[in-house]
């Protein structure tokens, strides 16, 4: 999209200056503008200087061969030549850069130039009413030499928008082919007639009745193009139009008429003749978007050529401004013969529209009589489908997929705390009043006397304890002696670590891993239970929150069923535990790591909490810890507790982290909600199962192409088949199921777009 500068001049003259000139800057991303604020100085001499241009470049005008589209009427300039209109070109150029790079205008150039980029379009406006201004040629201003993408136009200082109301397949053209006595236009005939995708009706020298009920048709136009000869009248700043040998007609004679055409769409009018700043002036008051008109005479053959450029431009995709511009730049090639040639072109655009861009005709469909292309549109389908898949396995999309999963994840709705889990956190409060940290053993054996009465039925202790720390490290001993539901953790060896051992009076089948498996983008999704168990100081093979939901359960008469067949699901009553396989889901480059699956969080807070003190001061109603699992564990950031991003704190800026302890309870949460509360599990489908997803979808995107006709229907289309895409994948993700997202909907576009671009059953009926 281009950037849009509107510099509006104010009130002032050449005589006395402008002294409030202000310049708005429209980025597309934004719908508010940057505002700078200037001024330019007097500059008298422009107004001379261009008089004595305009007098020797008429005189040229007369040359033999030159053919111009007025009737030049000022007296004759004698002995002139081109190189005097060289020197005086030379001069008008100098001094309007010196007059555009006056101190007092520099701070709006400067902070031009800080927001652009030279390789943006650029939509340069200057916005006045003053005649001298609009006369002059601003394209040669230094700061479009340094923005090749930026070109100017010249707009009234009051505009505004026009409601319309068209509906057109192509683009419609009516072409009027005036007065032509002594000039020849049926060039500009011919080079309209060979636009493939565009419907022109020529009206040739038609008399004011017939052209004014062209105007009233009522599938309006898109475009309407004068070449003849024209004029401009001095007095009251008008145009006329010659379009016919006896006929004259200037825009108030059409005013109904052409006022009807834009609101059915007129979005620009072209005037291939001489002098057409009175015919914009006039059309500007009401409110076409854009008008191209010439400053001054035209040759023919410039008039042609200009045609000639901007059409082959524009039609084949070029903005209106870009086509423009290099329309106006390669008449430079005819200088040496029309000199000034490239100064002529100026557009007259409305800033409250946007400018015209070629609408392509939709294609028709032909379709063979056999059918053929009917059965096999769908091959390019299966084609996107197997690419996409094969980019997937790759891991290319892994980014992407785990991006989506934790959005699903952050969608799920509130959950309550789980009833069944109550949290012992070591706050930063409690390890500033006890002023000591790790907290002494005793300290613990407190803690763990204050639990032991209301009868939690499982304490998980997720500190370590790899070595004492007095005083009261008999006491402790004693305390995890006589207290048989208290569960430990050790954690295993690791590149950057050693393995943690537990305390040796914990026995071994009250102890736990706490290792977490975290996702190569640092996100923990996956929940590891079971490890193979090796002889070390951590010698167990489960996690301590199984430990903990296994002894939970227990109470309830619910013992795990864990078969020695690894590909066999862990039952727990009616609830089957089914390990998620190496690279299988969204994950493609993962190497081995355990008996896993994905955790389904619960939305914080995960369970009910209490403090250090509040334990030990009794602060606490008891029904909080009887027939629960106590975690207890370290939240103090002073004291760099391992914590982890997850899902839910990932897409915060920067990433947030939660301590390990509630890591934990979301762990034990997750098994104790499948088992009592049917919360469902995360699984994922078989890779076939996946496959055939992927390929559904990208069958839809040719469907879309096959079935659906309009680039707004089209656009609809594939718009709402990613949104039932989403809904599909969000409705089973919270049934359980992680279905892929973002490879069925790349499968799906690219599709479509494999199709469109290869034309695969389509032909153009032209």
């Amino acid at each position: 999209m281009s950037r849009i500068v509107v510099i509006n001049l104010g009130s002032g003259n050449l005589r006395s200056g402008f002294p409030n000139v202000t310049a708005l800057l429209w980025e597309p991303e934004n719908p508010r503008p940057f505002k700078f604020t200037g001024a330019l100085p007097p500059a008298t001499e422009l107004n001379a200087i261009y008089r004595r241009w305009q007098l020797i470049y008429q005189a040229l005008y007369r040359t033999p061969g030159w053919h111009p589209r007025i009737k030049i009427e000022r007296e004759d300039v004698t002995n002139v030549s081109q190189v005097e209109l060289a020197d005086i070109c030379t001069q008008y150029l100098q001094l309007i850069n010196e007059w555009l790079d006056a101190e007092e205008f520099r701070s709006i150039d400067r902070r031009l130039r800080s927001h652009l980029h030279p390789g943006e379009e650029i939509q340069l406006i200057i916005e006045t009413d003053d005649e001298s201004l609009r006369r002059l040629p601003w394209h040669f201003w230094n700061f479009l030499s340094d923005f090749p993408k930026a070109e100017i136009a010249l707009s009234a200082p009051q505009y505004q928008r026009v409601e319309k109301s068209h509906s057109r397949d192509c683009i419609r053209i009516l072409a009027i082919l005036g007065n032509s006595n002594g000039i020849d236009i049926t060039a500009d005939r011919e080079i309209l007639a060979a636009i493939p995708d565009a419907e022109t009706v020529f009206l040739v020298e038609p008399s004011r009745e017939e052209l004014d009920d062209r105007l009233w048709d009522e599938r309006g136009w898109d475009i309407l193009f004068f070449a003849g000869h024209s004029e401009h009248q001095e007095e009251g700043d008008r145009g006329l139009l010659a379009i016919n040998p006896a006929d004259k007609i200037g825009i108030s004679h059409l005013k109904s008429a052409l006022k009807t055409a834009i609101g059915r769409g007129l979005q620009l009018a072209i005037f291939n003749s001489c002098e057409g700043l009175g015919l914009a002036r006039e059309l500007a008051d009401l409110h076409i978007p854009q008008i191209i008109v010439m400053r001054e005479p035209i040759a023919d053959r410039v008039a042609n050529a200009f045609l000639v450029h901007f059409v082959k431009a524009f039609s084949r995709g070029s903005s209106f401004y870009l086509a423009v511009r290099q329309a106006r730049e390669r008449l430079q090639g005819l200088e040496d013969k029309f000199p000034c040639a490239s100064w002529l072109p100026i557009i007259c655009q409305n800033p409250a529209e946007v400018p015209m861009r070629w609408q392509k005709p939709p294609h028709k469909v032909t379709r063979h009589a056999d059918g053929l292309r009917d059965r096999w549109f769908w091959i390019p389908s299966l084609i996107v489908a197997f690419l996409v898949i094969l980019i997937r396995q790759l891991g290319l999309l892994q980014g992407w997929e785990l991006s989506a999963y934790d959005r699903f994840m952050r969608s799920h709705p509130p959950e309550p705390p789980d009833p069944r889990i109550v949290i012992v956190e070591i706050t930063e409060s409690d390890v500033q009043d006890l002023e000591e940290y790790p907290i002494s053993d005793a300290k613990l054996t407190q803690l763990l006397q204050k639990l032991a009465p209301h009868q939690p039925r499982a304490i998980g202790l997720t500190l370590y304890r790899d070595f004492p720390v007095p005083p009261g490290h008999s006491e402790l001993i004693s305390q995890l002696q006589q207290q048989s539901n208290v569960f430990a953790v050790c954690s295993f060896e690791k590149p950057d670590r050693e393995v943690v051992r537990s305390l040796p009076v914990i026995p071994d089948n009250r102890l736990g891993f706490d290792d977490f498996l975290i996702d190569p983008d640092n996100v923990v999704r996956r929940h590891l239970l079971f490890m193979k168990q090796q002889e070390s100081d951590c010698n167990t093979g489960m996690a301590l929150s199984f430990k903990l939901a296994e002894k939970y359960l227990a109470a309830e008469n619910i013992f795990p069923h864990r078969p020695k067949d690894t590909d066999t699901p862990v039952k727990l009553e009616n609830t089957l535990f089914h390990q998620m396989k190496r690279n299988s889901g969204g994950y493609k480059t993962l190497g081995k790591g355990g008996w896993y699956m994905m955790l389904n969080y619960r939305s914080s807070p995960v369970a009910e909490t209490l403090t250090l003190t509040e334990v030990l001061n009794g602060q606490f109603n008891p029904n909080a810890i009887e027939d629960r699992i106590a975690l207890i564990g370290v939240t103090a950031s002073s004291t760099s507790p391992k914590s982890f991003v997850t899902p839910h704190t990932v897409a915060q800026s920067p990433s947030a982290e939660i301590p390990g302890l509630m890591l934990q309870a979301q762990m034990v949460s997750q098994i104790l909600s499948a088992v009592l509360d049917g919360r469902p599990l995360i699984g994922v489908w078989f890779w076939w199962g996946e496959t055939i997803w992927i390929a559904l979808w990208s069958a839809v995107g040719g469907v879309i192409f096959w079935g659906i006709r309009g680039p707004l229907r089209t656009v609809g289309a594939i718009a709402t088949a990613i949104a039932v895409l989403y809904a599909l994948c969000f409705l089973l993700f919270l049934q359980g199921t992680w279905v892929p997202l973002i490879p069925p909907a790349l499968a799906l576009v690219i599709s479509y777009g494999l199709l469109v671009t290869g034309n695969w059953s389509l032909v153009n009926d032209k």
